[in-house]
């Protein structure tokens, strides 16, 4: 049997490898599962980000739905967490959201959700894979094929997060926040969010454009040159960016200065764990040292994954979990939305900074330092495997190793990551230290390990 998902859904260039036949099969595949667990009449919703193709692939794939006897509620394009909570909010039997998040604007894919809004199971995606390999589908007699009906979700999905922050606070302060939605499927939501939380908001790339003429979808400081140069420019207090499905927010301050994920993250755990006096914090093997420290402030355990946001979204369901997130700008608020939330990451930012009464630069200064470089290097073949030989290299040299997720290198200070990204042909390659230069010198370490394997 083949293989289709990856660390969440599948993804592919568009009219080349996620096609309008493989949405359908996708759909049949995926009613056909609900079907034969009992649902006479399932109710499966769909949504889609800003992608030229997305509206191509949604027909194809709600066409595989209706065929199999599935009713389906169309929610047009929305970000990603919110038509995740609009899976829970409609009682629905499953969710669909065709999006290649942050990938370049010829890639597209699907990911499966569950009623609870959650990334399907490994279980039951190992169902859909078998069915949608051998073909064998269930057809709806005439008389039973599903309907369609559209629901807007946007406002509901804004209403829902403003209920979970303070307001009032908010509107005191009147926080001037430049936004960059990267075209994507936030242009619909976040500027509009944070207005009606009481901001002065300035928008850049916020009309929803498939072709992300303004920039790459994926938040990087490389990316976000000009809205650096912008928030500085016009005196905001800070700036927000998202990717292509808004699952994400990347923050700015107000000198202009790119904010690692890890930090704002930080900002968010500390927060909410102070609220709920302690938890259970679940982080990625990714994630910074920071993190514990934020933890052990407030009473709270640490549990580390592998890398990807359904993982932690799992682990955070399985263990009853209070905050969880990862170190590129996703942070999961388990009791609103089970996967990352950008739009409720922002509006938790913005409650912080207005209740702080300092500068963004000052919130992130006060946080203990700790010091990051991130890389990638792209290679073809069995990336995985190449990984794996830097393990044994590493084993071999001697070095503290964890294997959770890649070859980790564990330093009495510091740590640095090798690992292959589950979505594109690359290794990543993280590193962090407690001064700048140590953190440059392990992320040296582990270039110098991949290129070692790359040579075996």
């Amino acid at each position: 049997m083949g293989k289709l998902f990856g660390t969440f859904g599948v993804r592919g260039i568009a009219n080349e490898e996620i096609t309008p036949e493989f949405a359908l099969g996708i759909g049949m595949a995926f009613g056909t599962m609900l079907r034969r667990e009992g649902r006479e009449k399932p109710l499966v919703v769909i949504g889609r980000d800003t992608r030229v193709s997305g509206e191509m692939l949604k027909k194809a794939l709600i066409s595989g739905l209706l065929s199999t006897g599935c009713d389906v509620v169309d929610v047009g394009i929305a970000p990603t967490p919110a038509i995740q909570w609009a899976t829970d909010h409609f009682s629905a039997d499953g969710g669909t959201v065709i999006t290649a998040s942050h990938n370049p604007p010829e890639y597209n894919g699907i990911k499966l959700l569950e009623p609870n809004g959650m990334g399907l199971e490994r279980e039951r995606e190992a169902i859909v894979e078998e069915l949608f390999f051998s073909g064998n589908f269930e057809r709806a007699d005439w008389r039973r094929i599903g309907g369609v009906r559209e629901e807007s979700i946007v406002k509901p999905y804004i209403e829902a997060i403003k209920g979970r922050v303070d307001v009032e606070t908010i509107q005191k302060r009147k926080p001037f926040v430049v936004v960059d939605t990267s075209n994507g499927a936030g242009s619909l939501t976040l500027p509009y969010l944070l207005r009606e939380l009481g901001c002065k908001v300035v928008s850049v790339n916020a009309h929803p454009d498939g072709h992300f003429p303004a920039r790459n979808p994926e938040p990087t400081e490389k990316n976000l040159w000009e809205l650096m140069r912008i928030v500085k420019a016009l005196g905001a207090d800070f700036g927000v960016a998202q990717d292509g499905d808004a699952d994400r927010a990347v923050f700015i301050d107000e000198n202009g200065r790119f904010i690692q994920g890890d930090k704002t993250f930080a900002l968010v755990a500390d927060a909410v764990l102070r609220e709920k006096e302690g938890g259970l914090l679940v982080t990625t093997v990714a994630t910074s040292n920071l993190l514990d420290e934020v933890a052990r402030r407030n009473n709270a355990k640490v549990m580390r994954t592998k890398v990807g946001d359904l993982i932690v979204a799992r682990a955070l369901l399985e263990n009853n979990g209070t905050i969880g997130g990862e170190e590129n700008g996703g942070v999961i608020f388990p009791d609103f939305v089970l996967g990352r939330d950008g739009a409720m990451t922002t509006a938790k930012i913005v409650e912080i900074f207005a209740k702080s009464g300092k500068r963004f630069s000052e919130l992130i200064d006060d946080l203990p330092p700790y010091y990051q470089f991130k890389t990638k290097k792209k290679v073809e073949g069995n990336r995985k495997g190449i990984v794996v030989k830097v393990a044994e290299i590493a084993k071999a040299k001697g070095y503290t190793l964890n294997t959770t997720d890649g070859a980790k290198i564990i330093f009495q200070d510091g740590w640095v990551l090798v690992r292959a990204s589950g979505t594109e042909p690359i290794i990543r390659i993280f590193s962090e230290a407690k001064s700048e230069e140590k953190a440059e010198e392990y992320l040296n370490l582990g270039l110098g390990l991949l290129e070692e394997a790359l040579r075996a």
